[in-house]
């Protein structure tokens, strides 16, 4: 029987489809983080605040059902998406599609208990919490508006209704940022959540306006593309699609999602040309990505295997932070 043989246009081959989708439900926040690139009294710029429209969402949706694509759906952005009203109308949309991962991060603070219950019942798979140290003096000064105690209270509702229910999902997460105030409770705050979450992560403290991840001491990564370039796509609440996460005010504007679809934007003749930049090692001649080193976030300093509360874990620094996975549910004897 003679092979069939397929010829794929060269340019469909280079074509990608964002493996990570992020929502920006709404930018507005709760909370007022002394050091919040969009919220802060230090902000370096201004983008009009709303909340996304239904028929956007909607839209973006039907896509990715259309496609039958398998994604990571995020429903946050620069705000908190609890605030968002139709929040429970486009989880409960977004869960039919068997092939998306939806969650959101949130700070904790609007996380009620029914809310908690909400969630749990419409299985929704992941979520990152907010929380900036173990104690309230530093975590409540640093993220202005918070009670680490509400915060706290409303996490472990949620983790005691989940195992309850003995409910694999929604796999938890947990991100402190390692300001230098609060630096020495990193241990502590890997301990205190490592029993409940897939992953607890110690991010890199940087100032308002950063994309700066190298210490002057720090021997820097030979360069490599960026890989947001290749898997992620952001698009804010007024459906304007950005460059990456880091774009935070959509300085790179690669189209607009109500007037095109998800994959034209995302193999624009610009996101194109950024990609062909990084890889012939060209960034410095991008706007956005010439200070930026966030390419280099996932790069490994070190790795090895700790026990935490008689766990294994497996400890891993990156240049962005240090990130803390359990390696096996039982504990060991050591």
């Amino acid at each position: 029987m003679a092979r069939r043989v397929l010829f794929i246009d060269e340019k469909e081959m280079k074509r990608h489809f964002p493996k990570e989708i992020i929502l920006e439900t709404t930018n507005y926040c709760n909370l007022k983080c002394r050091f919040c690139h969009f919220h802060s009294s230090n902000e370096i710029s201004v983008r009009s605040k709303g909340h996304m429209k239904e028929s956007l969402w909607q839209k973006v949706l039907d896509e990715l059902k259309e496609r039958q694509q398998t994604a990571v759906l995020c429903l946050h952005g620069a705000g908190e998406p609890l605030l968002y009203p139709k929040l429970k109308k486009l989880i409960k949309e977004a869960k039919k599609n068997p092939l998306l991962q939806v969650g959101f991060m949130t700070n904790g603070m609007l996380l009620t208990p029914d809310w908690s219950d909400f969630l749990l019942d419409e299985g929704i798979d992941w979520l990152a919490f907010s929380v900036d140290g173990v104690r309230p003096e530093t975590n409540d000064f640093f993220r202005r508006g918070a009670s680490l105690k509400k915060v706290e209270e409303n996490i472990f509702y949620l983790i005691e209704a989940k195992e309850k229910q003995h409910l694999k999902i929604p796999v938890l997460s947990f991100n402190m940022v390692a300001y230098p105030e609060i630096e020495d409770q990193a241990d502590e705050y890997a301990r205190k959540w490592l029993p409940y979450s897939s992953y607890v992560s110690i991010s890199s403290f940087r100032p308002v306006g950063s994309k700066k991840l190298f210490k002057e001491d720090d021997d820097h990564p030979d360069f490599s593309p960026c890989p947001l370039l290749y898997s992620q796509l952001v698009i804010s609440w007024d459906g304007k699609a950005g460059l990456c996460c880091e774009d935070i005010f959509v300085d790179v504007l690669l189209g607009n999602v109500q007037k095109k679809d998800i994959m034209h934007i995302f193999n624009s003749d610009i996101m194109q040309n950024f990609r062909m930049k990084h890889e012939q090692g060209c960034k410095d001649a991008l706007p956005l990505c010439r200070e930026c080193e966030v390419w280099a976030s996932s790069k490994v300093i070190e790795e090895k295997e700790i026990i935490f509360n008689r766990q294994r874990v497996h400890y891993q620094k990156t240049y962005s932070g240090e990130f803390y996975r359990p390696i096996l549910a039982e504990r060991t004897g050591g």
